[in-house]
């Protein structure tokens, strides 16, 4: 006899689970399928730090694209362990091309010379 709910084994006497307060069954159901968290779920780009992975995370957050961060560096508390395999921002199969083309789509941060540069030619 067996527990619908824990899925404890019991002796045939028994009727009742004793933890659940259930009857018994003389056969178990078969275990629901577990869907984890990461699967489907891929490499959209790796990063040599968290905080370049956190502004990422946070584009696509704000774009309703589920995302992770995946990251060797014991919860940020040793962040040169990163260093060894990177920093990785996950995000769904489904997700991906559409998180690609919206990183495509974002403008690029110009270097502080050509910044300088521009401000030198619109004063002129």
């Amino acid at each position: 006899m067996f527990c619908p709910t824990c899925r404890s084994e019991y002796v045939e006497e028994v009727t009742e689970c004793v933890d659940c307060k259930v009857m018994l069954v003389s056969e178990l159901p078969p275990e629901p399928e577990i869907e984890y968290e990461y699967e489907n779920f891929i490499t959209l780009r790796t990063y040599l730090n968290r905080a370049e992975a956190e502004l990422d995370h946070g584009v696509l957050e704000a774009n309703q694209i589920e995302a992770f961060i995946s990251s060797d560096d014991a919860g940020g508390s040793r962040p040169e362990l990163s260093f060894l395999r990177g920093v990785k921002l996950l995000v769904h199969q489904k997700d991906a091309q559409r998180a690609e083309n919206l990183f495509k789509e974002l403008p690029t941060v110009q270097n502080e010379d050509e910044m300088f540069q521009e401000e030198d030619n619109d004063a002129t």
